[in-house]
């Protein structure tokens, strides 16, 4: 099929200005791209003076699962997306043996809908998303969190050589199937008992496969500065390409850290991403320290949180009366940004819907307890599937952060419960309020970040630019387009897309959503 995009204002998505013309799609690609195309073809789209940008790249995604749930990507389809990469922060849905699923489902971060997985590892994960088609062009990294599980279960102790050589062997096989790079969760259990033999071994292997490493730093406020230098230095040791996950600075007493952080990411040619929002989500459970995580096992754990002595030592360390002895890195939430700053999004039991949107603090009032109690009875009760919203730095630091050439954008979609906002309004946001309403950036170069810049980082080859021979994965949207969710409204989607091309056909047409299947896996082939 030949279709014709005209009158359009081309943004091309290398940072270059836009300028009018048309666009001429065939099949799945562009074949041209002029100030003028006069050929016959199968439908003319006239864009009016709208622009058309290519497809956004959402680089850090946590909707592994979307494809298998109804309306999954329409959220994210309406905000403009047409690629997705999933498996961050250590986190996913493969390689995982069926034996092992369970217990990963029953506290899987990153939302369990009520689906078989009917897949072991990369390749047949990649084929049960080919066999429902994908709304979305899709590509997954390796979670090293499922690897260290297969290998050590719950364990706190430090790998082997033996089991460090079975890591080894996980990975490269998952690698050669295709997953686009490596990442790492290293506040999440049980990633967070690596050691640096561990981390180094992830990225030697990366490395020898030329994919980059991801990460989620083991600290993103008080010793923010000393985790980036832990993983600049494995990722150099290694010779591995080294990105930052979802930047930020947690506690306004780590506001002033922003420029040494920034200047060591220019030192070493890093790259991030980040969502524009200063407030983020995930679960509440990742807040207790990893002194108290590593002392227990899972089920004895939320034993000993009903223990009163446990409950004194947990209050003292969130007070910061005593730090935990084990000396880790630990993003003591509660002493950084107060309990009125931590909302509930997502609970398992029905009794526990009361909470959700609700401040622990509020929470707390209403039973007559101290915030401490009603969090760890909290995490007790649901099993420790609790997520939460936290509102950690002041908006301006996110602004700064944005404006640097090297950061990209990511929505750190997880599903369930109370969306947060970034799931629908993440990449209108940006173009909204960032660049039409505050000019921080001219929207070609905010566009850059959010799609050539992307696709160049991380290999997606002939995608994130509009030039003849690239698939044809393209957003049109006028001055109106905008985000409209809330953390109060959070199911709200984005509005003022007209038109989305995924692969040459549309998944959007004069603002309705279609049913097209056009996604791809984007598997990522060493060169």
């Amino acid at each position: 099929m030949r279709q014709l995009i005209k009158n359009a204002r081309v943004i091309d998505g290398m940072g270059g200005a836009a300028f009018n013309g048309d666009i001429l799609l065939e099949g799945r690609l562009i074949s041209d791209v002029a100030p003028v195309i006069d050929a016959v073809v199968d439908e003319v789209i006239d864009a009016a003076g709208a622009y058309v940008t290519p497809g956004f790249i959402d680089v850090h995604s946590h909707a592994d699962l979307a494809t298998f749930i109804p309306r999954g990507f329409q959220p994210k389809v309406m905000q403009g997306i047409t690629t997705e990469l999933v498996g961050l922060c250590g986190l996913g849905v493969t390689p995982l043996p069926k034996a092992l699923q369970q217990e990963v489902r029953d506290r899987l971060i990153i939302g369990n809908p009520p689906i078989d997985w009917n897949w072991e590892d990369y390749t047949t994960y990649c084929a049960a998303l080919e066999q429902q088609g994908l709304e979305v062009n899709l590509s997954s990294f390796l979670p090293h969190g499922l690897l260290r599980y297969q290998i050590c279960g719950n364990s706190s102790v430090p790998m082997t050589k033996e089991q460090r050589c079975q890591l080894e062997k996980l990975a490269h096989r998952a690698l050669s199937a295709g997953a686009r790079g490596i990442s790492l969760g290293l506040i999440y259990h049980p990633a967070l008992f690596s050691d640096k033999k561990e981390l180094l071994t992830m990225a030697q292997v990366a490395a020898k496969h030329r994919k980059p490493l991801v990460v989620h730093m083991r600290s993103e406020s008080d010793e923010i500065i000393e985790a980036l230098q832990e993983m600049i230095a494995i990722s150099e040791q290694a010779g591995c390409q080294l990105h930052i996950s979802h930047l930020k600075l947690i506690g306004r007493r780590n506001a002033s850290k922003l420029d040494s952080l920034l200047a060591l990411i220019d030192r070493h040619d890093l790259t991030f991403d980040q969502y524009p929002y200063h407030y983020g989500s995930t679960t509440l459970f990742s807040i207790l320290p990893p002194a108290l995580i590593r002392a227990y096992e899972p089920e004895a754990l939320m034993q000993a949180l009903q223990e009163p002595d446990v409950r004194r030592q947990v209050r003292d360390w969130f007070a910061e009366r005593i730090l935990p002895e084990a000396g880790e890195p630990w993003d003591n939430l509660p002493a950084l940004v107060d309990w009125e700053n931590i909302l509930i999004c997502e609970v398992e039991s029905e009794e526990a819907h009361q909470w959700l949107g609700r401040s622990v603090s509020d929470c707390a009032s209403q039973l007559d307890q101290d915030p401490v109690d009603f969090v760890l009875d909290l995490l007790v009760s649901e099993r420790g599937n609790v997520r939460m919203i936290d509102y950690f730095m002041d908006e301006s630091l996110v602004e700064k952060i944005f404006t640097h050439p090297c950061g990209m954008v990511g929505t750190d979609t997880i599903f369930g419960g109370r969306l947060h906002p970034r799931v629908s309004g993440t990449f209108p946001r940006i173009l909204s309020q960032f660049v039409n309403q505050r000019g921080l950036l001219p929207i070609e170069k905010a566009v850059h970040k959010m799609t050539a810049l992307s696709a160049e980082t991380f290999g997606l080859h002939y995608r994130g630019k509009i030039a003849a021979g690239n698939y044809a994965d393209l957003c049109l949207f006028g001055d109106n387009f905008r985000d409209n969710a809330t953390v109060e409204a959070p199911e709200l989607y984005a509005s003022g897309l007209c038109d989305l091309w995924i692969n040459g056909k549309r998944k959007v047409a004069q603002g309705d959503y279609l049913k097209t299947r056009s996604g791809l896996v984007l598997h990522h082939m060493t060169l």
